[in-house]
């Protein structure tokens, strides 16, 4: 029924909307996405209107990515990194309290033990010529995780907004703790201001690549794998029907983010560990698609 009822009113939508100024209004509430409560049926059914028939088929890559970048602006960034850190991931102890559906944080996100393992089973832990660099790291509460067990290393924080680092500036004074303004695909630049060419680098992502539009993700992939000092670690949350048709390399999961098959992105690497969890029941209305993606690669 609802199908139907969308097929009778898309077409007055699109000439109402797509095809007037009034696009400018879906735009400005898709820059607030994040935020959004208590939506009524109308706004809804425009919100999955506008998403459908313009976000998933914008060819231009710029345009995408400005659209999708727009929900951390305007106050929206600092705000969700203020959240964040209102509720910090101290230790072990704290993941393992943290309920994800049906398992642990801690279960949920193996990357933060793996990194871990992975830190102490190479003897990097004193090495002051380790580098850790986490991309869209919002309230910068998984490096202070990190930097708890570790605080010899050294920590790069990194994100696509000002307001952003700047929060985080004002909270993190350890003198290993450094900043750097730029997008997942230009980790190069990172890289290099840093001087870190002949460093050890680990790169992890913990539920920031999701908002990565797949034409840069591959820039990404690219980028780094001219470099052959890096391990990345990735958890990024994934849509498990997207994962089991196993077709294409992305797929628009919806508001902001993407489901992406990372470990075809990085064919030309060499896979660590890779491994999709199901959180949640597959009764849970609301989440029962939902699974964390994890990977380790080296380049």
């Amino acid at each position: 029924m609802k199908k139907i009822i969308y097929s009778i009113i898309r077409y007055p939508l699109i000439l109402i909307f797509l095809k007037t100024p009034l696009i400018k209004i879906l735009k400005k509430r898709f820059s607030f996405q994040r935020s959004l409560k208590n939506r009524s049926y109308i706004m809804f059914v425009l919100d999955t209107f506008f998403e459908r028939e313009y976000i998933c088929k914008i060819n231009n890559r710029d345009e995408l990515r400005q659209l999708i970048t727009s929900t951390v602006k305007y106050g929206q960034g600092e705000k969700w990194a203020s959240h964040y850190y209102d509720n910090p991931i101290k230790d072990f102890e704290t993941l393992k309290k943290q309920k994800v559906g049906l398992i642990t944080a801690y279960e949920a996100n193996p990357i933060y033990k793996k990194i871990t393992e992975f830190i102490k089973s190479n003897n990097l832990h004193e090495n002051e010529n380790t580098y850790l660099i986490q991309l869209g790291s919002s309230s910068g509460r998984d490096l202070e995780f990190l930097f708890n067990y570790f605080p010899k290393l050294n920590f790069i924080s990194t994100d696509i907004e000002d307001e952003i680092l700047n929060f985080q500036k004002d909270k993190y004074k350890d003198k290993n703790f450094k900043f750097f303004k730029c997008y997942a695909e230009e980790i190069d630049k990172c890289i290099n201001y840093f001087k870190l060419k002949n460093k050890k680098i680990i790169i992890f992502s913990i539920g920031s690549l999701q908002y990565v539009v797949p034409f840069y993700l591959k820039d990404f992939f690219s980028k780094i794998g001219k470099f052959n000092n890096i391990n990345l670690f990735i958890n990024e949350p994934v849509d498990l029907r997207f994962i089991n048709l196993n077709k294409d390399l992305s797929s628009y999961r919806g508001k902001t983010s993407f489901s992406h098959m990372y470990s075809k992105y990085a064919e030309k690497f060499e896979i660590i560990e890779e491994k999709v969890i199901r959180p949640y029941s597959k009764e849970d209305k609301n989440h029962k698609y939902t699974g964390q993606y994890y990977l380790h690669i080296k380049s």
